[in-house]
């Protein structure tokens, strides 16, 4: 049959209404524009040496929904090795280039070719494609790209050259899209591998459904941070609304990029008695900080909008115009005199757990291995949390 021809408009026809062969369009050319534009509407190119341009929407689409991956026990010991360390959007040609070399060819070679790493190059410039890489004693040995529209990542190729180091990547590609409320991972075409990671695929239909349902606004349109951290904010005196807004901004200034806040909550005071009811809310940051010194930072902060902390514990609780408590940070497990993650008695707290569940309810707990959801639904804490604004 024939195919729509492009042209030099910004334009495709529907997928829906393709032919078997799955062909959308032919032609036209990678720029940016018209790059951003077809991932939005559930197409992609996929070149094939000596022809012109292609323009696909699969039928099936394999779609991986972050709180069905697969984590198995294995997979589990080594990222907890430390043996691996994942790095974000800090070598992005190389990832590409090493799934040039090594991703999925036909009988012609790979189809990753020159103008497509050019192309997609420039997307990361601009900062909407990303790289998650994997190292090996300060080496490149895996790693995944892809591009990050509306709220979904589409996912174009993976890389290894050392056992699992592929899968440690697309483990924190998952960690990262729960952590910033990302609805699927789109992975294209169905594979054996895919599925025992828990993709699965669905009607191209189904899938170009989903889409009008996303953000209608591009999200994370910027380089990527190394870390993500879920911090819980709260006061009960003076303004506390205005307080809270301040505390906001110096986390942007002094830590990182607010990716999600949560609406505002207020809530019956904690562990001590008193008349003044505390505002709550919960934030996403990204960062290149370490746990530590985001820790140091925002006490910092806590101290400049004028908390006082006791020395002495008995006073542990009390009055304070803002509270800054670290809850999550990536999937992190630390218990130091200074600092323990995920926060210890965060599953006791529905103050905690409500605002969380706004905006990373899928977020798996590395430790109790429940998600922020569940355990909202089996938390005992009978404390009114009502929600104020949003």
């Amino acid at each position: 049959m024939p195919y729509y021809l492009l042209n030099d408009d910004i334009v495709f026809p529907d997928p829906r209404y393709c032919d078997e062969s799955d062909i959308v369009a032919i032609g036209g050319d990678l720029n940016p524009e018209r790059l951003i534009f077809a991932y939005e509407n559930g197409i992609f190119p996929w070149p094939h040496e000596g022809m012109p341009l292609l323009w696909w929407s699969l039928n099936p689409r394999e779609i991986l929904f972050p709180n069905r991956f697969r984590y198995s026990k294995s997979l589990r010991r080594v990222v907890n090795s430390g043996r691996f360390e994942v790095r974000i959007d800090t070598c992005f040609e190389q990832v590409m280039r090493g799934c040039q070399q090594t991703g999925r060819r036909d009988e012609t070679g790979t189809w990753i070719t020159e103008p497509m790493v050019e192309a997609y190059c420039r997307l990361h410039q601009m900062g909407a494609a990303h790289s998650f890489e994997t190292f090996y004693n300060g080496q490149l040995v895996g790693g995944l790209y892809g591009v990050s529209t509306r709220n979904y990542f589409c996912g174009e190729s993976m890389f290894h050259t050392m056992t699992d180091a592929s899968k440690v990547a697309l483990v924190r590609l998952v960690e990262f899209c729960t952590l910033h409320g990302f609805l699927f991972i789109d992975a294209q075409q169905e594979t054996e591998h895919l599925n025992s990671l828990g993709a699965i695929p669905v009607p191209r239909n189904t899938f170009l459904d989903m889409l009008p349902h996303t953000v209608p606004t591009p999200t994370l349109r910027r380089r990527w941070r190394q870390h993500t951290v879920a911090l819980l904010l709260g006061g009960n005196q003076g303004n506390r609304a205005s307080l809270m807004e301040q505390a906001i901004a110096k986390i942007e200034e002094q830590i990182g990029v607010v990716s999600l806040q949560s609406p505002r909550y207020e809530t019956a005071p904690w562990g001590f008695v008193s008349p003044l009811p505390f505002l709550n809310c919960a934030v996403i940051v990204d960062t290149d900080l370490s746990s530590d010194e985001v820790l140091r930072r925002a006490l910092d902060i806590e101290k400049e909008l004028g908390r006082q902390r006791h020395p002495n514990a008995t006073q542990r609780y009390s009055d304070r115009p803002i509270d800054i408590d670290l809850i999550f940070f990536d999937s992190l497990c630390c218990d130091t005199p200074t600092l323990q993650l995920p926060h210890p008695r965060m599953s006791q707290r529905r103050f905690v757990l409500q605002p969380l569940a706004d905006i990373i309810p899928d977020y798996l707990h590395p430790v109790l291995k429940k998600t922020v959801c569940q355990l909202l639904d089996e938390c005992n804490d009978t404390s009114e949390v009502k929600k104020i604004d949003g």
